[in-house]
């Protein structure tokens, strides 16, 4: 079977010989499934609107994701917690010095985490 298509690399028509069965599995995969609803050239997806609207959409993100490197940068765990229960999960109860995670363990699991065990 012989097909052309435009190249994207190229922008140049390519002609290509192949088997019916390579040609029919290629085109296979651009068949959406039954009930699927291909929204490509509405809303902001359409090439008028993304252009229209890219430079804003990106100002907007690049300041959402500025705040929330930001927000996680400067608030840990610890923190969190110490702001909602009051107190810190790694000090200890007893003596007051902050503790370090060794060992994670569940009843029916066993150890799932352990800094002791071997490689």
């Amino acid at each position: 079977m012989e097909y052309y298509y435009k190249s994207h690399q190229t922008k140049a028509i390519q002609f290509e010989s192949i088997d019916a069965e390579i040609f029919i599995g290629r085109m296979v995969q651009h068949i959406l499934p039954k009930w699927f609803q291909r929204v490509r050239y509405y809303g902001l997806q359409s090439t008028a609107s993304f252009k229209k609207w890219f430079e804003i959409i990106a100002r907007i993100a690049g300041d959402l994701v500025d705040a929330m490197v930001t927000f996680v940068n400067r608030l840990t765990y610890a923190n969190f917690f110490e702001e909602v229960a009051e107190r810190n999960p790694f000090k200890c109860p007893h003596c007051g010095e902050i503790m370090e995670l060794t060992r994670l363990f569940h009843p029916l699991r066993g150890f799932f985490y352990d800094i002791f065990a071997p490689g």
